[in-house]
């Protein structure tokens, strides 16, 4: 008997990896892998943080609990009033809201459609965490070429919206940090799209100031882009150049209507928050440490210093500011693009046929193609088989390339953030009642 038990668990166990090898291909693979791969960084964003706070109260305005503090609620009547004169120096919460919400015109924006809809005002967070989430698969997939790597990245950012970024709100609401890792993510997805990538940037840059820190880092990843042409890096970076000073020169001519901007609480809050650097300095990355530590050793062993050096740099800087504010958790969100740069500079360069094209490399060769048509029409069956042939055996091609040794680290990282995000809802729910999306929901089917 104990002969047979022994054999079914020895079956089990080898069958294991083959089993999650299995289910990754099924994720990855067909038409439609980015919906299904999208579906799983949902489902376990979900499973492992947080109810959000839509499911918990339900879909209308009124139904937000608790309510949003004055500032919020101004904003939302009007997208360009002044919460300044919102100001109480005895809260130091409200007296930061009133200095600090009065430019975030963008954020502002949203919530006012979605009070017009009667709609709940975490809606445009948790939009905007959804597209975070989307961003790992598209940007992941557009840096590496790899699919699996995608889903990977995907899973680590399911883990980093740390518990109430964009789903879910612990103690105070503010639903306006979804809406600017959001766009962030939206900037990140459109780099091959010149013109959205501007626009984008620019609408960016007025949903939180943090968020210009966010685009330096997509910056960053511009540059170790290898696979990207050097002059599309270029204009890449003008065009974040450009977005960012665009943004303040807009803001200066509006803050002729505005309040000057009160600063008199960043050095306390400097002071409060250092006791916090320990969670700032895991909660900015967490597993995908993994990857930014093989980034600068590998190009220390590449003999790039600037690479790793800068690196390390970028990495404190966004841990120092997060420490600029109380709420550490939300503020380190900000830092994901700096993963993204990470794996760029990760990943080797790649054949032509294999390196998903820009829109302007894809202009650039679009008249030598039309040149060859006449010769290429005869043989176009023949070429169109060979295609099909291709794509059926992209994945194997992919993980016999030299992207494959990321795939372990990548999915180690994701399930360390994954796990860390649930005890971060151990820890928040001893200081105030947040139970998890499948606790509350087998509450819901129980009551």
């Amino acid at each position: 008997m104990g002969h047979s038990h022994n054999t079914g668990f020895n079956l089990l166990l080898p069958d294991l990896p083959a089993m999650i090898i299995r289910f990754l291909s099924f994720i990855t693979a067909g038409p439609f892998w980015i919906c299904k791969a999208w579906l799983l960084s949902l489902f376990a964003a979900l499973s492992f943080s947080c109810v959000p706070t839509i499911f918990r109260d339900g879909v209308g305005w009124d139904d937000a609990n608790p309510p949003l503090p004055p500032a919020y609620e101004l904003k939302a009547d009007q997208p360009l009033a002044d919460t300044a004169e919102l100001t109480i120096p005895e809260d130091p919460g409200a007296r930061s809201h009133g200095a600090k919400l009065t430019p975030r015109v963008f954020s502002a924006g949203c919530l006012f459609i979605v009070k017009q809809l009667n709609l709940h005002p975490y809606l445009p967070a948790s939009l905007g965490g959804c597209l975070f989430l989307l961003s790992g698969i598209i940007s992941g997939y557009s840096i590496t070429g790899d699919r699996k790597l995608a889903l990977g990245v995907s899973l680590i950012l399911a883990g980093l919206y740390a518990s109430n970024a964009c789903f879910s709100m612990n103690f105070e609401p503010k639903p306006f940090d979804g809406v600017a890792i959001g766009m962030v993510a939206v900037t990140l997805m459109l780099i091959n799209r010149p013109i959205l990538f501007s626009a984008s940037a620019f609408l960016t840059c007025w949903t939180d100031e943090r968020a210009i820190m966010s685009l330096v880092l997509i910056g960053i990843t511009v540059f170790l882009l290898i696979n990207m042409d050097t002059k599309v890096r270029q204009n890449r970076g003008w065009m974040l150049a450009g977005a960012i000073l665009s943004y303040i020169i807009s803001r200066k001519l509006l803050e002729a209507i505005w309040s000057p901007t009160d600063l008199s609480m960043l050095g306390e809050n400097l002071l409060t928050s250092t006791a916090y650097f320990q969670l700032a300095g895991w909660s900015c990355f967490e597993g995908a440490w993994i990857l930014l530590a093989m980034a600068v050793w590998k190009s220390w062993q590449n003999r790039s210093p600037l690479v790793s050096f800068g690196i390390v740099i970028v990495a404190l800087g966004c841990i120092g500011s997060c420490l600029i504010v109380l709420d550490v958790s939300r503020a380190s969100c900000f830092a994901f693009p700096l993963i993204f740069a990470a794996l760029a500079s990760l990943t080797p360069e790649r054949k032509n046929e294999e390196s998903p094209k820009s829109s302007e490399q894809t202009i650039k060769h679009s008249e030598s193609r039309k040149r060859n048509s006449k010769v290429r029409k005869k043989a176009k069956p023949e070429l169109s088989v060979q295609n099909h042939e291709k794509s059926n055996d992209f994945d194997a091609n992919i993980a016999a390339s030299q992207t494959n040794y990321l795939t372990g680290p990548v999915f180690l990282a994701a399930l360390i953030s994954l796990i860390s995000t649930n005890w971060e809802i151990i820890m928040a729910t001893v200081m105030s009642p947040c139970p998890s999306t499948l606790i509350w929901f087998i509450q819901y089917l129980a009551n």
